[in-house]
């Protein structure tokens, strides 16, 4: 059975995906807020150079990943998804795009002590997963992912500096950025930070984050999300 594609045009640049139940949302945030890369690029605030790296984390369908390919092709992108059947619709979007800049791997990020990670997937979607969120069997599977640290990641696919850090990890964050040591060697981070009663009761603080990552890195932007409990 053949796949059915949605296509979709954005600053002169013509995309296809993969028809996922989550694909239109998806193409509809990535393409109308970009975590306001474009913007601060027209502003000149931001810029990318040739070679520049960028680092996906969170990748999900890929939507931002082959934006940012399509527009800035003498940039290396690395996207990291660690949800199975989520990868698959990445690589299968970076085919249908014909990204030759864009490596996909399917892995998370994590602090040292973690291997793997429980992720909490709704059924038949396959975006919007975490670990931080309680699990409900009706509504959805339970998924065992891989992961590395941020730090392994720079050393593992050869980064010696990163243009743009960009994490969307679904609450995550806490634990990789605080146990990072290469923040330094981002020039620029967007992404998001989220936050719900699990975290809380970690003791988790949202303020705290923002402040560990901007004062080792430029935030260009980040958007606070209350996530699902």
């Amino acid at each position: 059975m053949t796949e059915q594609i949605i296509t979709h045009e954005y600053k002169g640049h013509k995309f296809k995906f993969v028809a996922t139940p989550t694909a239109p949302a998806l193409i509809k945030e990535i393409f109308s807020d970009n975590y306001h890369v474009f913007k601060a690029s027209e502003k000149g605030k931001f810029s990318f150079r040739p070679k520049d790296v960028v680092l996906d984390v969170g990748a999900c369908e890929g939507m931002f990943s082959i934006m940012l390919a399509e527009h800035f092709p003498d940039i290396r992108i690395i996207a990291l998804e660690p949800v199975p059947t989520t990868y698959y619709n990445l690589v299968k979007n970076i085919e249908l795009n014909g990204c030759k800049n864009v490596e996909a791997y399917n892995l998370g990020l994590g602090n040292p002590s973690q291997k793997t990670a429980t992720m909490v997937v709704s059924k038949g979607f396959s975006g919007g997963s975490s670990a931080y969120c309680t699990f409900i069997p009706k509504d959805h599977v339970q998924v065992e992912v891989g992961l590395i640290t941020l730090d392994d990641a720079f050393e593992l696919y050869g980064i010696n500096r990163c243009r743009l850090l960009k994490l969307d990890v679904e609450g995550a964050e806490y634990d990789i950025m605080y146990a990072s040591h290469v923040l330094p060697r981002v020039d620029y981070f967007v992404g998001e930070f989220h936050m719900n009663r699990k975290l809380e009761f970690e003791s988790r603080r949202m303020d705290g984050l923002v402040n560990w990552v901007s004062n080792q890195t430029k935030m260009l932007f980040f958007e606070a999300v209350t996530m699902a409990e």
